[in-house]
């Protein structure tokens, strides 16, 4: 299946080669980084970040053409650390009862680790209001889903009839899902939530 790929208005317009220039970069996803978390992305201005990065507004538009492009460059942020964790975490599994254990164990390190970040819900929202940054989420959970199955693949008998894809992009789907919800429940129901739902992964995930 062929994936459309986003137009120019999320892409950078260059990528900086000097410290300089990287470090003017990182300067301004910082300051957005700080806005967001103060009003959100829908009050979120060029000229206002700008200021707030210490830049000039050309140097801004040097870099993003739009405000998307700022939130796709805080997306990605999001997604390459899931990634790269969910990479290094799964790469020893050697059985799928060890498989099964680490995706409960990823339900709550997912909810740990963004339940305190006060930009991950807000840039999600604004991903899924646009249609070109809803392709890049679903990039995501495709690219995540890979990475599974290709350490899970393995591991199944021989003669498995299982739609393992299916199931671990069901998996990646709704954890995210999940865990976005117990972001916004008090910490009693977060942990209801969660639990229940390991519950589901562990009845469901592997069963034939």
């Amino acid at each position: 299946m062929s994936i459309k790929k986003p137009d120019g208005r999320l892409q950078l317009r260059k990528k900086p080669q000097q410290e300089r220039s990287i470090q003017r970069l990182d300067q301004i996803l910082e300051a957005a980084t700080a806005l967001v978390a103060e009003q959100g992305v829908a009050r979120l201005k060029m000229t206002d970040l700008a200021a707030r990065a210490r830049v000039p507004i050309g140097s801004l538009y040097q870099f993003f053409p739009e405000k998307a492009a700022i939130v796709r460059a805080l997306h990605d942020r999001h997604t390459a650390r899931v990634e790269t964790g969910a990479e290094r975490v799964f790469s020893a599994v050697r059985s799928l009862a060890e498989a099964e254990a680490l995706m409960g164990s990823a339900v709550d390190a997912f909810y740990s680790t963004f339940r305190d970040d006060p930009i991950y819900l807000p840039v999600w929202l604004a991903a899924i209001s646009d249609a070109d940054l809803q392709r890049l989420n679903s990039d995501h959970q495709t690219r995540l889903t890979r990475i599974l199955c290709d350490i899970f693949r393995p591991l199944l008998p021989e003669g498995s009839k299982i739609d393992l894809e299916t199931r671990v992009l069901l998996f990646v789907y709704l954890t995210g899902a999940v865990v976005r919800r117990a972001m916004i429940a008090d910490d009693k129901m977060a942990r209801r939530i969660l639990d229940e739902w390991k519950r589901s992964i562990h009845a469901t995930i592997f069963a034939e």
